[in-house]
């Protein structure tokens, strides 16, 4: 990139000439020239934002921390909605309940849907919207917690 006032009325001078013989019909070439006016460090944050606002899904965070059900817990004849495999074909099982609705779907196949979409396939309940409640009543809480705290 030339930040000296030649290089710029140099490359003003080939986008016009490019508008003049192309018009907006060859826009790698106008391309082109931007990307040498743009510096780096802004073209990447630009593509960074551009792959964060391009993710709909859930965290991987989320999909990890989903409850399994213990193999015990399936029944026979429970299979995934998603690719319609009995559970229980599996020697080692992995099968999780989404929270709030109860589905239940083997991991592989939910861990694909939710990481481009934050609903449940088959009930389109939002899965983020609902946080775990913790309950506290059991704990003790210590007055002078903040003299140590």
């Amino acid at each position: 990139m030339s930040s000296t006032p030649e290089g710029s009325s140099e490359l003003r001078a080939q986008l016009r000439e490019i508008f003049r013989r192309e018009g907006l019909h060859d826009m790698t070439a106008v391309l082109q020239i931007l990307s040498q006016l743009i510096p780096e460090s802004l073209q990447e944050e630009w593509l960074e934002q551009m792959e964060e606002t391009d993710k709909k899904g859930c965290p991987e965070s989320f999909i990890d921390s989903l409850p399994r059900i213990h193999k015990s817990k399936i029944t026979p004849e429970s299979s995934c909605s998603i690719c319609c495999g009995n559970y229980l074909d599996e020697d080692y099982p992995l099968v999780i309940r989404l929270p709030h609705c109860g589905h239940d779907f083997d991991l592989e196949c939910i861990s694909v849907w939710l990481a481009k979409s934050t609903s449940c396939p088959l009930c389109r309940d939002d899965v983020l919207s609902h946080k775990p409640e913790i309950d506290t009543s059991g704990l003790e809480v210590e007055e002078d917690w903040g003299m140590y705290g």
